[in-house]
């Protein structure tokens, strides 16, 4: 049958930044991604990078009142490979809770096209842009306002998202050199495969100024993703694995050619699990959903 998964998702930006065409959501403006390989390009890629490998062990688990213990572990491994994988720690009801509101988001139709942005050639200001196979939701200040009765877990959940930004922000400067100084608006996106078979989002790093496609820097140096599905989730059967290419975090490849000659990390979209990576330096792929 096929499959769908959502996420929300929020990015921590720093004080300094090149200011690109952005898009605009309700009250905010909104950065749309960008994507280093296109669907062709990302076709000769090799296999492996669509294959997923056996999903990751969490490296952290949020139990207990250890705040400052968890956060040295996430800064650690986003400073020796630069991605986290937690289990967050939520209760069974809450989480139930953010499925549904999730699910009557999607039935009511208030999903909306996503697209991503490539410069028209590298170093440019001028982006062109494109469609995506999943549909989003910005959780913006007056988009939550005016669809509480959809969104009152969803908001939460996209305050702790927010509030464990914050708990990190004097490691990661400490550690990373990171001033991090806001975030951008919640984004809830949904890969569905009856939607769109084999929905898909292809190798690509959030913030590529230092890619060979010279974005300017829009500041993104933290991503924050957090899974609302139902368990449990098979991501060689059903897909939709965030695929992570392991480069050196201190060193971005200019490509996702180079990028892929590194070795893979495999994150199933399961309930509860909570990912850190750094924007700007790692490449990730969402791999084809079932359809």
């Amino acid at each position: 049958a096929p499959r769908r998964f959502v996420q929300l998702a929020a990015k921590w930006r720093t004080f300094r930044e090149e200011r690109r065409p952005l898009c605009t959501s309700g009250d905010a403006e909104v950065l749309p991604t960008t994507s280093t390989t296109s669907r062709d390009l990302a076709a000769e890629l090799p296999s492996r990078s669509l294959t997923p490998g056996e999903p990751a062990a969490f490296d952290v688990v949020l139990v207990g009142q250890r705040s400052l213990q968890h956060a040295r572990r996430v800064v650690d491994q986003l400073k020796e490979r630069g991605i986290c994988v937690v289990k967050a720690g939520a209760d069974k009801a809450f989480r139930r809770a953010l499925l549904i509101e999730a699910e009557l988001l999607w039935t009511a139709g208030m999903f909306e096209e996503a697209v991503r942005g490539r410069p028209i050639e590298p170093g440019s200001k001028e982006m062109r842009y494109s469609g995506r196979d999943d549909k989003v939701v910005w959780l913006t200040k007056s988009w939550t306002e005016g669809q509480e009765r959809y969104c009152k877990a969803l908001k939460v959940l996209d305050n702790q998202l927010g509030d464990f930004g914050v708990g990190l922000r004097s490691l990661l400067e400490a550690e990373l050199g990171f001033n991090l100084s806001r975030r951008t608006p919640g984004m809830l996106a949904c890969y569905s495969g009856d939607e769109v078979p084999g929905a898909r989002y292809d190798l690509h790093v959030d913030n590529p100024y230092k890619t060979v496609m010279a974005s300017p820097d829009d500041g993104r140096r933290l991503t924050l993703v957090y899974y609302i599905n139902e368990n449990p989730w098979d991501v060689h059967k059903d897909g939709g694995a965030l695929q992570v290419c392991l480069t050196d975090p201190n060193h971005v490849p200019a490509t996702a050619a180079e990028a892929i000659q590194s070795p893979l990390l495999t994150v199933a979209p399961e309930s509860d699990t909570l990912v850190a990576f750094l924007s700007s330096s790692m490449y990730h792929a969402v791999l084809p959903v079932a359809a």
